[in-house]
This record gives structure tokens, sequence and C-alpha cells, in this order.
């Protein structure tokens, strides 16, 4: 991350502060990238980030894609989600509360689940654990069979 970006006074939209809250630069390929996301309702693969951006006139490669999205998780702005398929999907972290996902192992139709484990479940964890001093996030995800793929 870039450690020496000047912050400007007024924000141009709310990506873009986010982008500078995480001390990212701005590229017009990451605010679309944001963008998109925070109006989706699930997690996307990036095959249909590239429509989408493609149809909002955005000039950006399917490499360039994956690398912003890289650098937007790594900054904790979006989240990679496992569905167990051969390709990722991603989803805006950033305003959404805590979740979950379960994943329809016939058609891939995905579902946030919101609720949670128990909270002490990390400290179960830990406890358990001989390398691991704290946990800062976790990532669960269920698998099964959507109703509409059970009834055929």
């Amino acid at each position: 991350m870039s450690k020496n970006i000047e912050e400007p006074e007024i924000y141009e939209s709310e990506s873009q502060h986010h982008l500078w809250s995480v001390q990212l630069k701005a590229t017009p390929g990451r605010i679309a990238l944001l963008d998109l996301l925070r109006h989706e309702k699930k997690p996307v693969s990036v095959v249909a980030l590239v429509k989408c951006l493609k149809k909002s006139g955005a000039k950006l490669t399917s490499p360039s894609i994956y690398r912003a999205l890289e650098s937007l998780v790594e900054a904790g702005l979006v989240d990679r989600v496992d569905t167990s398929s051969e390709h990722a999907v991603y989803e805006i972290h950033v305003g959404r509360a805590h979740h979950h996902h379960i994943t329809c192992g016939a058609c891939g139709d995905i579902e946030d689940v919101r609720k949670c484990l128990p909270k002490n479940i990390e400290s179960t964890i830990l406890a358990d654990s001989a390398k691991f001093d704290r946990i800062s996030r976790h990532s669960l995800e269920f698998f099964g069979t959507c109703k509409k793929c059970a009834r055929t």
C-alpha cells in the first residue's frame, strides 16, 4: 500500500473515501469496482464484473480487475468468498455487517447467513491452538443444495 498519498479535503464519492481511508490511490478502476460491488446483493465473479464494467464503459482488462480486486481484498475493503468452485467471487466488505454464506453445490446460488457461531468459539479455538495467540477475523462457508435444485 502506498503511504505517501495526499488525501483530498473533499471526496467525490463514497468509494473514493474508502480508498483514501486505507491509503490506496483512488484510481478510476478501483472506484468503478467498489461502486459496482456496493450495489450487488450477493458475491460476484470476475467474469460478471468484467461484463458489468464493459457495459458501464470502464476500460479495464481482466488482469487489471484481478490486480485491483486483490489490492482491495488486502486493504480489507472487499472479501474473496470461497464457493468451492474454480472461480473466486467477491463482495464489498466495508459498510456490511459480518456474515457468512451458504452455496448450492448444484446451481451455485449463494445466500447470506446472518447468524454467526457463538462469540466464545474463537477463545475455544485459541485454547486448543499450539501456535496462535489471536484471531483477527474468521470465515465460515456452508455448502448444500438449494430448495429449487432439491425439487428437480
